[in-house]
């Protein structure tokens, strides 16, 4: 088994999640990527995304009501825009993987000439409804409404994490930036305070969808590989509603959650959205000057 992010042959086992059939966890000795060690072929992980993915697929991979969280979803986005407004103020945006559309949305509020494409059909047509003619399904190099188009901002969330050839990818994005044009990707942190103490039950141990679980480093590695100089890594942040949260904080410290009291359901606080970290990264990165490539 090589590795996803250097080719490397050696791995040193870090985890078995025996909640997910035994899989096994590993990080290449060479560039400390960890990674799956059995990862999926293509015909299954076409099979893990294809329709339902965003409403609660019958492989059981995805999302549980995506839809239902838009509110959150939207000003979680709106933070990385005002983010992303610190580096590249105006212009054209593409959202790699964009889902719904929630990103794009924001973008579009925040001024810049944004669109968006997934693999999702389902997606593609939920996210039409609020942005026509700005959302495509395809990949980033099938699109041809999109092809020879050159973007100032590359966003692409949650999605890194999914791919077998991440560098590649990455090279795909470095080819569509414009001259002053940045990459912003979010993804799980594997060495987070979340991941941490979550332990197994890390919420992104999504077997076998996450084959890649990332670092700051070895984020930043990967992205240097593929021609980019990184300017900033930060915590990633998260909306959530109380009752949405405290289902997860229930989830981790089972089965002594059963004696929280669910204030959360109240009338009053159901509805209240609250700012956390999710255990992921965000980083920004530019194209690398000619001598500086590796």
């Amino acid at each position: 088994m090589a590795c996803l992010g250097c080719g490397g042959e050696r791995h040193r086992l870090v985890r078995v999640l025996a909640d997910e059939d035994g899989a096994r966890i590993v990080a290449c000795n060479a560039c400390q990527l960890v990674q799956l060690e059995e990862v999926p072929g293509p015909e299954e992980l076409a099979r893990l995304y294809a329709n339902g993915y965003f409403e609660g697929s019958e492989t059981g991979a995805g999302y549980q009501g995506y839809a239902g969280q838009e509110r959150e979803y939207l000003a979680t986005f709106a933070a990385d825009v005002r983010r992303i407004s610190e580096f590249v103020p105006t212009g054209s945006v593409l959202d790699v993987g964009c889902g719904y559309g929630y990103f794009v949305r924001s973008a579009l509020a925040g001024g810049y000439d944004a669109y968006g494409v997934d693999l999702s059909a389902d997606g593609v047509r939920e996210a039409a409804k609020h942005a026509p003619g700005r959302v495509f399904r395809g990949t980033i190099d099938t699109v041809e409404a999109l092809a020879g188009r050159r973007f100032d901002v590359v966003f692409a969330s949650h999605l890194i994490e999914h791919l077998t050839e991440p560098r590649r990818f990455l090279s795909e994005l470095v080819n569509r930036l414009s001259d002053r044009g940045i990459v912003v990707l979010v993804t799980p942190n594997i060495e987070s305070l979340l991941a941490r103490v979550s332990g197994s039950r890390w919420v992104s141990f999504k077997i076998p969808e996450h084959v890649a679980y990332y670092t700051p480093k070895t984020l930043g590695q990967l992205a240097e590989a593929a021609g980019l100089e990184v300017l900033a890594v930060d915590p990633a942040y998260q909306y959530y509603r109380l009752p949405f949260l405290m289902g997860r904080v229930r989830e981790l410290i089972h089965p002594l959650g059963r004696i929280l009291p669910p204030l959360e359901r109240t009338e009053w606080l159901r509805d209240r959205m609250v700012r956390v970290t999710s255990g992921s990264l965000r980083l920004i990165a530019r194209k690398a000057s000619p001598g500086a490539r590796t």
